[in-house]
């Protein structure tokens, strides 16, 4: 195949690029270009007839260096759009954010039992729910090793995980059954694709108390299950048709936040991914050198590692967030991208709570959750023009 000559403007854009060491080739700009991985060549009229002419923006070449670096036979360009726009590059926001939104969405759920009727949604949702869940549940764990044997160390040095202090708030479960990775499947499923009207707030208890240890007092999964007059999770919206949970298709809501947020979230939502692996493994690793310390009767001034264990087990959001960082401690691109929209969505519904319910005692956030996220709710709260 005959190509044509290469314009003055990529002559000029690979020669930027190679004084920095890049080997990118013309067809290979071609191919970034077509994927829209790089920013096109401005044109402008030659004047007097002369038709026009071509020059390549001085930013496409940072891009460039970076792909030549990266991109590899077998490499799908959507990983490459998100990586470099994770870096800092200027990729196409185009091409950003449909690489966030596959990533978000792209669950392929229904490609599996085929077509469905809009009316019999329900029944729908239970037999993905139960397919996904037959097809996964033996190679999934309800707690990674790593997170397991910390609490057997913990057990093993007489520490109880249902001390008075939490015990007097937590009345039991209300669940006889053992709770399964299966179960653990089916209902994050269900609640994917259909929201609240597939899961109710016990749902959620029996995850909390599923994802702590044997024996353990989960204060907030009691909460759950005794509500107290308290409204459920569900019912709690500001009055003008936004629920704090999702009320159907969690798709829709997801596509919604990736849509609506700036670059600079989703940036910093990436970045939280990061800093939630390096905040599990030193979290890990801080218990370990603590339970030694005690093991070896070293007299310790305070135990924080210890401490936000127990905030962990005892309301649940940092189990779940130890959990997802311990078993995916190398993500591929799409699931960090996948994982930093979660966490977006915990933003932004930590940031809704607080104009749904104003008189919560949301100064405890800063102790209670780890940095990242409630330096990303942050964010996402002082972007709201609300």
């Amino acid at each position: 195949m005959v190509r044509k000559r290469p314009s003055p403007a990529d002559t000029a854009l690979l020669a930027a690029a190679g004084e920095r060491g890049a080997t990118a080739t013309l067809a290979q700009l071609e191919r970034w270009r077509t994927a829209g991985l790089l920013i096109r060549n401005d044109r402008r009229g030659a004047g007097q007839g002369q038709g026009s002419v071509s020059t390549a923006p001085a930013e496409a070449v940072d891009p460039v260096v970076w792909l030549s670096a990266h991109a590899r036979p077998g490499r799908r360009p959507d990983d490459l759009a998100l990586e470099a726009f994770a870096a800092g590059l200027p990729i196409p926001e185009p091409t950003v954010r449909r690489a966030w939104l596959t990533a978000a969405t792209d669950f392929r759920h229904d490609a599996l039992l085929g077509p469905h009727e809009a009316g019999d949604r329900s029944a729908w949702i239970g037999d993905v729910a139960d397919e996904l869940a037959g097809k996964h549940s033996g190679k999934s764990v309800l707690l990674p090793r790593r997170l397991r044997d910390v609490d057997a160390r913990i057990a093993a040095a007489g520490i109880s995980f249902a001390m008075p202090e939490l015990a007097a708030f937590d009345k039991g479960s209300t669940e006889a059954e053992p709770y399964t990775s299966r179960d653990f499947l089916t209902t994050a499923v269900s609640a994917v694709l259909g929201g609240t009207s597939e899961f109710v707030d016990a749902d959620l208890a029996a995850i909390a108390r599923a994802l702590a240890p044997p024996g353990a007092a989960v204060p907030v999964a009691s909460m759950l299950e005794y509500p107290d007059d308290r409204p459920a999770l569900a019912d709690i919206n500001d009055g003008r048709g936004l629920n704090l949970l999702l009320a159907g298709d969690a798709r829709d809501e997801l596509t919604r936040i990736v849509t609506e947020a700036s670059p600079t979230q989703l940036r910093a939502a990436w970045q939280a991914v990061d800093e939630m692996h390096r905040w599990a493994v030193s979290l890990c690793e801080t218990v370990e050198a603590e339970l030694d310390a005690i093991a070896a009767g070293e007299p310790q001034p305070d135990f924080p590692g210890l401490l936000q264990w127990f905030h962990g087990v005892a309301f649940g959001l940092n189990r779940l967030l130890l959990r997802q960082a311990l078993l995916e401690p190398a993500p591929s691109p799409k699931a960090q991208a996948s994982t930093a929209v979660m966490l977006l969505f915990l933003a932004t519904g930590m940031s809704r709570l607080q104009v749904m319910v104003p008189d919560g005692q949301f100064e405890l956030l800063r102790v209670l959750v780890p940095p990242f996220l409630y330096q990303l709710a942050e964010l996402v709260a002082d972007d709201d023009p609300a």
